[in-house]
C-alpha cells in the first residue's frame, strides 16, 4: 500500500502519510469506526462519524499523519509556533514551518529525539522499544517575553542535531513555556546531557543520520 493514502467521503477527504506516522493510536481509539485497525485493504472510512467530530480528531493527531480537505476548509497553522519536549518522547511540532527546505503539508509533525527511529527525522515510536528516559522538564529562561509570528525553517544536520531558524517557543511536557526563541539546535541523536539542546554528544556516540 502507498505511504501516502486518499479516502474520499461525502463531506471530507482524508489524507494518511504512513511516512509521518508515529503509532500514537489516537485515532483509532477515538473513531474506531472511521479508523479500523488492522482492516484487509481501506481502512479509514470518512462517513463513519460526524464530519465536525472527525475534522477535530485530525486536528489533533501529533505526528501530522493525517489532514483532510473539507469543501474549502484546510487546517490552519497556529498564529505562533510551538515546539514540545515530550516526556520519553520526540519534539512535537505545530507550526507554520518547513522542513528541509519544503514547505510542510501540515501544520503539525513529531520529530524523534531518542536516536532510535528508523525514519529520521520523523519520530516512528522507536523512544519506547529503546527505553528512551527523558521526563522534559526544563528551566524556565524567558517565559514572559512576547512571542511573534513567522515561518519556521527546520533542518536536519547531517549526523547531528535539528537546527531551528525562526520565532518559537520551546513548551515542557507539562504544557509551561520554557523559551521564547528566534534560532534553536535541538538534540536528535538521544545522548545530550543538556536536553533538549543539543551539545555534541553525537560525535561521540557517533551519530548517523541524514
Amino acid at each position: 500500500m502507498s505511504k501516502k493514502q486518499q479516502y474520499k467521503g461525502k463531506e471530507i477527504v482524508v489524507h494518511f502519510d504512513a511516512e509521518r506516522c508515529m503509532h500514537a493510536g489516537l485515532c483509532v481509539r477515538t473513531l474506531p469506526k472511521v479508523f479500523e485497525s488492522n482492516a484487509e485493504g481501506p481502512w479509514i472510512h470518512p462517513d463513519a462519524a460526524d464530519v465536525d467530530a472527525l475534522v477535530a480528531l485530525i486536528e489533533s493527531c501529533p505526528s501530522g499523519a493525517l489532514r483532510y480537505d473539507k469543501e474549502s476548509q484546510r487546517e490552519q497553522a497556529p498564529q505562533y509556533n510551538s515546539v514540545t519536549v515530550e516526556k520519553d518522547g520526540p519534539l512535537t511540532i505545530h507550526a507554520n514551518f518547513t522542513l528541509n527546505g519544503v514547505k510542510a503539508d501540515s501544520p503539525r509533525a513529531t520529530l524523534c529525539r531518542c536516536g532510535a527511529s528508523k525514519n529520521q527525522p520523523y519520530c516512528d515510536d522507536s523512544h519506547s522499544e529503546a527505553g528512551f528516559s527523558d521526563a522534559g522538564e526544563l528551566v524556565a529562561s524567558n517565559p514572559d517575553d512576547p512571542q511573534e509570528s513567522g515561518l519556521l525553517e527546520i533542518k536536519t544536520l547531517k549526523n547531528g542535531p535539528l537546527y531551528l531558524l525562526g520565532p518559537h517557543t520551546i513548551y515542557d511536557a507539562s504544557g509551561a513555556v520554557a523559551r521564547v526563541c528566534k534560532k534553536s539546535a535541538l538534540c536528535r541523536c538521544g545522548a545530550t546531557q543538556m536536553s533538549p539542546n543539543c551539545d555534541a554528544s553525537h560525535a561521540s556516540i557517533d551519530f548517523k543520520a541524514d
